[in-house]
């Protein structure tokens, strides 16, 4: 049976996070093991309390990392540093090659996905392998997923027209991945030097012969802004 752990660095999420948690203990595991870690930083609210509740009620491994860097930009899109996420999530994959789990389910901490999420990417055997996340609610563009393709330019596209029945190969993703120990066991990691941390560590992926797809059948919720409904 494959192990899996799930988790994301998680900065002032006291909004949504009791939801999150909430949708993380619907998961259907019945086909995997299940750990869970989450790299705590810089908080104002009560974030670090409600994770340290959960890691207490949780039957199920539970690994709190915190790493305050002060850095004194803010916690929403837009605000953040790209490098400084980039290391946060570059922790996260150091506690993973720690432990024997198979698979790092990455998962954002403001999107809620289906029951089945994790079981089906795990029947696709891929490398790397996301859900379906719609990103494009803040500017009004509900086109605008977690799914790029590179230009011959090298710039990135989001792609528009994609299959909801099936796998499809993608260059960049993020947001709600699942990926194989191999991928990080081989050195792949998170940066800040191509702008957005998904980008480097796709690249980084390719680089080193792995693929990267998206589930099309699979859609998570994507909440950007703190309410809830």
């Amino acid at each position: 049976m494959s192990k899996v752990m799930i988790g994301c660095p998680v900065r002032n999420r006291a909004w949504i996070l009791p939801y999150y948690l909430d949708c993380l203990r619907r998961l259907d595991n019945r086909e995997f093991e299940v750990s869970y870690c989450f790299v705590i930083n810089d908080c104002s609210d009560a974030s670090p309390e409600i994770l340290a509740r959960f890691a207490r009620e949780e039957p199920e491994p539970v690994t709190l990392v915190e790493k305050n860097c002060l850095y004194p930009g803010g916690f929403r899109r837009g605000e953040y540093s790209f490098s400084h996420l980039a290391n946060l999530r570059n922790l996260l994959l150091q506690v993973f090659l720690e432990s024997n789990c198979d698979y790092l389910f990455s998962l954002d901490s403001d999107i809620l996905v289906p029951e089945n999420t994790v079981a089906r990417l795990l029947q696709d055997e891929c490398d790397i392998i996301s859900a379906l996340v719609c990103n494009g609610h803040e500017i009004g563009d509900p086109g605008i997923y977690n799914i790029l393709q590179r230009g011959r330019e090298g710039s990135y596209l989001h792609i528009r027209d994609f299959p909801r029945n099936r796998v499809f190969p993608v260059d960049c993703t993020g947001a709600a991945c699942l990926i194989k120990r191999a991928v990080i066991a081989t050195g792949t990691r998170y940066s800040g030097r191509r702008g957005g941390e998904d980008i480097a560590f796709c690249e980084a992926a390719q680089a080193r012969g792995f693929s990267i797809f998206c589930d099309g059948r699979v859609e998570g919720l994507h909440y950007m802004q703190e309410k809830i409904g």
